[in-house]
Parts: C-alpha cells; sequence; structure tokens
C-alpha cells in the first residue's frame, strides 16, 4: 500500500542507526542504507544527519517521519476494511455435527477448500440436541445446517435429502473388549449365531435388509434386536451386553469403547454427504469443488485417518471404493475394490466376490 522505503524510514529513525534498524527488519546493513539514500533522493531531501555514532533526522526528516507513521497507520487500516468487506461478501455454509453425524471427510475438504481460495466462509454447527441418533430428522438441512457427513440410508431417507456418495463403506460388527469375538480378526455370519444382534428396523437400507435376510437364512433362529434409531443409548447396549452391534469401521470413533471388527458379507454402504433437496448456492459450489477434486481430498483424508489410527494402535481398516481412484497407490478396475489403507499406504486386497451397493 505503500512504499516500503518509507518503512525502513520509519525503522532507522526510531533504532537511531542502520545496524540496528537492519536487524529489526531481518536484512543487511548495506541494503538499509541503500533503500535510505534511494528515498532521500526520490524525496528531493536530507532526512538523516549521519555520524559515527549513527542517525539523527533532520527537520526534514522529523516531519516526514511524523506524517509517515499516519500514512502507514492509515493504508493499513484502509487495507484491514478492503480485506474484511471481500470476507464479509463471501457465503456461508454450515456443516452440522453431532456424536453420530460427525464431520470427518469434511473437514479436509474445507482445509483444501481454503487453500484454493474458494469464496466460502465455513461454520461448524453444533446439533447435538437434533441429531443425538441416526434418524430422519432433516428439516433442519438448509435451516440451521447445509451439509451433513454420514451413510446414506437409501429406503428411509428416499426424498427427503439429496445425496453425493464419496465412497461405500463395508460392514462390521461392535462388540465390548470382553467379549468372545473380540479377538477376531474378521466373523462370518455363522459366528453371531450365539449372540444378540443389534441391527436397524427392516425399510432403512436395501444392504441392512438383504444382510438381514442372509443372517435369518443362515441362522433361522437368529435373536435380533431391531433398533429404531441409532444413538449412544443403542451403543451403550453392546458397552454393557454381549450384544452384537452391526456398524461400519468408519464408524468405530462413534463407539471407542467397542471393538469393531469385519463383517465377512457382500454388502456396503454408500458414505458421503447429505444436503437438501432444494441446496443453497454455497452447497452447489463446494460439492462442485469436491466433485473436481474427489481423488485429492480422498487421498489427503486416508493419510490422515492412518495416522489417527496408528496413534491408537488401530492401523488397517477397510474402505470400499464405488468409483475408479487412480493415482500412484491406487489401481483403476472395473469394479468395486477393496483397499485395505493403513499407516504405511493403500495395498490391494484379494477380490472377496461381488459386492452390492447402491447408488
Amino acid at each position: 500500500m505503500y512504499v516500503q522505503q518509507l518503512e525502513t524510514f520509519i525503522r532507522v529513525a526510531e533504532a537511531g542507526s542502520f545496524g540496528r534498524a537492519a536487524n529489526t527488519l531481518f536484512i543487511s546493513t548495506p541494503a538499509v542504507v541503500q533503500q535510505i539514500n534511494l528515498f532521500e533522493e526520490h524525496c528531493g531531501v536530507t532526512l538523516f544527519k549521519r555520524s559515527n555514532r549513527g542517525v539523527q533526522l533532520t527537520p526534514a526528516g522529523h516531519a516526514l517521519y511524523e506524517d509517515g507513521k499516519k500514512i502507514i497507520a492509515l493504508s493499513n487500516q484502509a487495507l484491514a476494511r478492503a480485506q474484511q468487506i471481500e470476507e464479509d461478501s463471501k457465503e456461508t455454509l454450515r456443516i452440522g455435527t453431532s456424536p453420530i453425524f460427525r464431520a470427518r471427510v469434511l473437514i479436509d475438504a474445507m482445509t483444501m477448500a481454503r487453500e484454493d481460495g474458494l469464496p466460502l466462509k465455513f461454520e461448524i454447527t453444533n446439533l447435538v440436541a437434533e441429531l443425538s441418533q441416526m434418524n430422519n430428522n432433516f428439516d433442519l438441512l438448509g435451516q440451521k445446517c447445509d451439509l451433513l457427513e454420514a451413510i446414506y440410508c437409501d429406503i428411509a431417507w428416499q426424498g427427503q435429502c439429496q445425496f453425493y456418495e464419496l465412497f461405500q463403506t463395508p460392514l462390521g460388527v461392535a462388540v465390548n473388549h470382553h467379549h468372545p469375538l473380540a479377538g477376531q480378526t474378521s466373523v462370518t455370519i455363522k459366528d453371531l449365531a450365539p449372540y444378540t444382534i443389534t441391527l436397524s428396523i427392516p425399510g432403512v437400507a436395501s444392504q441392512l435388509d438383504a444382510l438381514r435376510a442372509d443372517i435369518l437364512r443362515e441362522i433361522p433362529h437368529a435373536t435380533i434386536h431391531d433398533a429404531e434409531t441409532i444413538g449412544q443409548d443403542t451403543i451403550a447396549l453392546s458397552e454393557v451386553q454381549p450384544y452384537i452391534f452391526i456398524t461400519q469401521k468408519i464408524f468405530q470413533d462413534n463407539h471407542p469403547n467397542l471393538v469393531t471388527i469385519p463383517l465377512v458379507t457382500p454388502y456396503t454402504l454408500p458414505y458421503g454427504l447429505i444436503y437438501s433437496n432444494t441446496p443453497s448456492q454455497p452447497v452447489r459450489d463446494l460439492l462442485a469443488y469436491i466433485d473436481d477434486h474427489r481423488e485429492a481430498l480422498i487421498k489427503k483424508w486416508v493419510s490422515v485417518r492412518g495416522r489417527r489410527l496408528a496413534n491408537t494402535g488401530q492401523v488397517n481398516f477397510l474402505l470400499a471404493s464405488p468409483n475408479s481412484l487412480e493415482s500412484d497407490c491406487i489401481t483403476r478396475y472395473n469394479k468395486v475394490n477393496y483397499l485395505e489403507v493403513s499407516f504405511y499406504g493403500i495395498h490391494q486386497l484379494p477380490d472377496p466376490g461381488p459386492v452390492a451397493r447402491s447408488r
């Protein structure tokens, strides 16, 4: 906003020497001397009396010093006002969060969007009271928040909201640390036979309905606890009882007191972003940005997620990728891929067979 030489002049006047001013500016003394010489030449007046003991302002220099401080202050104020006006002109996008609806990938999306200069302001909205359970309370979309991050229940939520799929997440089971299955690296449906299974009621998600059918076919007398909603109270049943809670590995941060184990089944659930049927322009802008940077976003999230899991001793988790993510560590295939994501990288796992998934 003003010539750099004016700032240097002010520093020299206040320091009383070129050397001390150079230290405050983190440049060399000859560079300071050169700037002052050029500034005096530009102004057409002598600003300092030079001596072996330092420098002193001339009368002309003293007048410029007083006015120069005002010029710098006004310049900084003008720049701050301009920046504030630009910031105020950005539209706000509100991201809803709760213990059940956690922002995971969205945090990295916000960071990337800011770094790339997307003209949006982001606000994290705490919706603990409104979204304490996995239910269909979507009237708040467009009212209290603009985006939620979660799995998508393709039956129960149909027509109530729109959904942008990031990837598919495999099913697993969560049990308490003392459960007989807690030490397993994976479990089959047959392994669930002796226990009560907590599963969403029918008509929530087609993949879970298909899993229910498989369970009842392989275990005709299975004991299934139908959960009308999924919340902390449902999770608590498995914390204090030997219940089996059907969940996804991505949600293990929702129930840290439980051990999450992969379930050998072809079914996966879509995971992504939930938004209003009439999305605002900020939502459309962010979704367009995510669509353009989807591969980089998921790689960034996987990298951060891997470090977090490594820090908790849970290095590996499974991610079923619905779309082709082509990179140096992910190979393109024409079908759904199972990827082992760990602190050490991403590795192709053996094909588990056909994967049922919803668009």
